[in-house]
């Protein structure tokens, strides 16, 4: 979507057009909901997420920044709440396994052993960046898994970039060990 029929829709919606609204989250919701999974690791837990972050955006709406993209204003409202909910599982040591069989959607019974190769190790990727560190986690999965430019990663996290460069580094280094580590295990069984 062009930045200026966006902004339009923002105003538009800011002013109560409830089909306005719809148009952007019909625009950004797959955004939305790969970043909420990623972080998650959860389909359920990240529609909940995502379903928070557009009644945020819709409540705020008059407080947007027409400087920042509204991908990057509405990623940093899903990553917020990610976090929290991250912070608050692990406060109430109610911490979910993974379930790859349940958050995979397979469509197709006659997928290619290459295709459910590259979707396992997706998975495998998941489950090992919940090891690393707030920031780390956080930037790797913006910047990483999710492509975002480092300038967006930098204002969703409030970031400088030389931080964000260091984190992202850090976490890289730290998931190909993880992942050495997963291999070198797999192989002895």
């Amino acid at each position: 979507m062009d930045k200026d029929l966006e902004q339009a829709l923002i105003n538009q919606s800011a002013n109560g057009d409830a089909i306005a609204f719809r148009r952007l989250v019909e625009d950004t919701q797959n955004f939305a909901l790969s970043i909420a999974y990623k972080f998650l690791n959860n389909m359920t837990d990240a529609e909940d997420i995502v379903q928070e972050a557009y009644v945020r955006v819709w409540k705020n709406l008059h407080r947007y920044d027409p400087d920042f993209r509204f991908k990057t204003w509405l990623g940093k409202i899903i990553t917020n709440l990610c976090l929290d909910t991250k912070k608050s599982s692990y406060r109430k040591m109610n911490i979910r396994a993974v379930d790859a069989a349940t958050s995979r959607r397979v469509s197709d019974a006659n997928e290619t052993g290459k295709h459910l190769e590259h979707e396992e190790l997706k998975e495998i990727i998941h489950q090992l960046a919940a090891s690393l560190s707030e920031k780390q986690r956080t930037v790797f999965i913006l910047r990483d898994l999710q492509q975002l430019e480092p300038e967006e990663v930098c204002r969703i996290v409030s970031m400088s970039e030389g931080n964000l460069k260091s984190n992202l580094y850090y976490a890289r280094l730290k998931m190909k060990s993880l992942l050495e580590q997963y291999y070198s295990e797999k192989k002895r069984f």
